[in-house]
């Protein structure tokens, strides 16, 4: 991944956690104000209702004070309380009461709960209502909750029980019940805030009950029943957060509040208080709208920061970096353009400049010591190539020169000695004198051959089919009578073409085979195997021979270093010049006693390689 890629992702990284981050705390804090305010909300109009409900029943109360102290109340239980009083021209009287003082229901009764007048049934006139003989409370303070029939069924309503007589001197008893009914009518005579619903909710049977709101019956949302039945079943208030519809948007928050009858241990009817989240859900969507918009534009403009920022620190990174590519590659000379460098072309003094400027001038400076130090690597090694050289001429031109001039010394003393077998000593010496002097060619056409090194003349080349070639090359010395060398050969069934020279590579091949026979004087395995390894060629040449110490094996591609009696050390030289001049590497590793191997790894590119230059 480069740089430029990972400043991106840093910038975009950051832009994006930092947008989450305040997103989330905008939309956490939102949602705990949010629902701090919904409670609130649901307690005050709890709390609202109550005070509400509570002087509605004073207002009952008071109302049933007036009406039995009113004219045509008093007139009626006056003639009532008279022996053989009639109660039939009061029968309308109720529903007069009710229709001034705004009264869903009024009975006047008597004692023992006979009806005398009705405005909720006009009809159940005469008819006796055993509670009434039966309730405890019938001063008119306390208002009670109770199901009134009506001709539309059992309506649930708010009634005041009132005694009264016709004066203080009478003795007979009368009852005025008057109330009002717990309806949808009822709901909407209270003011609520917006977003607040008051829904009311009545058993019906053995059912789950009704539910209805200030616009009448609504459907019973089954997330409600859980909240309905705990609140009833506890005769105590209780809160969630349900959904009352299908719609979206719908949850809210339902607190419920017992409405209790005089003398029931379970509750007639519950109010709800429903406080709509409606609101909270449009401010969560919009911060999520805008946090993703933030993050979008966050994003697009850490794209474009981190392209200007990227490119201002990577640009000379990455020219830096394909410089220390290009040296590795051997262009020692590759130098990187200073940023703001002096008019004149100098780098100047970069110790007071940013790190990447001195980083450049450091490359810059590593470079020019290591021109300097290659030129004198390469002028020490020349020395020592010349001294190695002329030490290894000495060398392999001193044996023959010795029996040369013992040669010549022998001639002179038989000459002088006018010896009778002077033709003979002629013979054999000038015999010599030619054999060492061929030797002395030999020699010298070894370090020519050296020296000459043709460049490979490229074709493709199966190492396959040359290294069995070379197998069979040497198959007459290894499988003869005095050979105690087992071959053992493990080819590829891969592609072994490369682009090489054949007559270099066989030469190669030869004389590191022909090194592997040498060294098992005492016989042993010589193996040869190739390998494919996606497009490399690999060919191993390993032999269980003596082996190499350390040291030795440091030095064993150094020309004239050899670690035969007769060796001139120039073989292997060759054969890592020609696997060199191939664009290949070649190793080894040995110890002593466990043997030795050759690793040759070729390239096979689709173009031709490019040739290493000879030193």
């Amino acid at each position: 991944m480069s740089l430029r890629t990972r400043l991106l992702l840093i910038y975009g990284s950051i832009v994006l956690i930092t947008v989450s981050v305040i997103s989330y705390s905008v939309y956490a804090g939102a949602r705990r104000a949010f629902n701090l305010w919904t409670n609130q909300t649901v307690d005050l109009v709890t709390g609202q209702l109550r005070r509400e409900f509570t002087l509605e029943g004073d207002d009952l109360a008071r109302r049933a004070a007036v009406i039995a102290s009113s004219q045509p109340v008093r007139v009626m239980a006056t003639a009532l309380s008279a022996p053989g009083g009639d109660p039939a021209p009061y029968l309308n009287l109720a529903a007069t009461i009710a229709g001034e003082q705004q009264l869903d229901f009024v009975e006047l009764l008597s004692d023992d709960g006979t009806i005398i007048s009705s405005a909720h049934w006009p009809a159940r006139f005469g008819l006796r209502e055993p509670w009434i003989a039966e309730a405890t409370d019938r001063r008119g303070q306390t208002p009670s909750l109770r199901y009134m029939e009506t001709p539309d069924g059992d309506q649930l309503g708010r009634i005041v029980l009132r005694e009264f007589t016709a004066d203080s001197t009478s003795n007979r008893k009368f009852v005025l019940l008057i109330g009002r009914r717990i309806d949808s009518a009822f709901l909407r005579t209270f003011v609520l805030p917006e977003g607040t619903r008051l829904l009311l909710w009545q058993q019906q049977g053995s059912g789950t009950g009704s539910l209805q709101d200030a616009s009448g019956p609504i459907s019973f949302s089954s997330t409600l029943k859980p909240v309905i039945e705990q609140s009833r079943s506890t005769a105590s208030e209780a809160r969630a957060r349900v959904r009352l519809d299908d719609s979206p948007g719908t949850v809210s928050v339902v607190n419920t509040i017992p409405l209790m009858g005089a003398s029931s241990r379970l509750p007639l009817a519950l109010l709800v208080v429903a406080s709509s989240r409606r609101d909270l859900n449009y401010l969560q969507e919009r911060l999520l709208r805008v946090g993703l918009i933030a993050a979008v534009a966050g994003i697009f403009v850490s794209i474009l920061v981190s392209r200007w920022w990227a490119a201002r620190i990577s640009r000379p990174i990455e020219e830096l970096s394909h410089a220390a590519q290009d040296v590795a590659a051997g262009n020692w000379e590759r130098k990187v353009e200073v940023r703001d460098a002096p008019a004149d072309g100098t780098t100047g003094d970069v110790a007071g400049r940013d790190e990447v400027t001195r980083l450049i001038g450091s490359f810059n400076r590593m470079t020019d010591e290591l021109l300097r130090q290659r030129d004198r690597a390469v002028q020490a090694e020349r020395v020592a190539a010349w001294r190695e050289l002329a030490r290894r001429l000495a060398h392999e031109l001193k044996n023959p020169l010795f029996p040369l001039q013992i040669t010549v010394e022998n001639m002179m003393k038989a000459r002088q000695q006018s010896s009778p077998e002077f033709d003979e000593i002629f013979r054999e010496s000038t015999a010599t004198l030619l054999a060492e002097l061929n030797n002395l060619k030999k020699i010298i056409g070894r370090f020519s051959d050296f020296s000459k090194m043709p460049a490979p003349q490229l074709q493709t080349v199966d190492l396959n089919a040359m290294l069995r070639e070379v197998t069979r090359l040497f198959a007459p010395q290894l499988n003869g009578p005095s050979s105690n060398v087992r071959v053992q050969t493990q080819f590829t069934d891969g592609d072994t073409r490369i682009a090489g020279d054949p007559d270099l590579l066989r030469r190669a091949f030869e004389n590191l085979v022909l090194n592997a026979i040498d060294a098992m004087p005492q016989g042993g395995t010589l193996r040869i195997a190739t390998s494919s390894v996606e497009h490399e060629v690999r060919v191993e040449i390993s032999d269980t021979g003596i082996g190499l110490t350390e040291e030795e094996t440091r030095r064993l591609f150094t020309p004239y270093y050899t670690t035969k009696q007769h060796g001139t050390g120039l073989g292997l030289a060759i054969v890592q010049s020609v696997i060199s001049d191939h664009g290949a590497r070649i190793s080894v590793s040995s110890h002593p006693g466990q043997g030795t191997t050759f690793r040759l790894e070729f390239q096979r590119p689709s173009a031709e390689p490019a040739l290493a230059s000879r030193v």
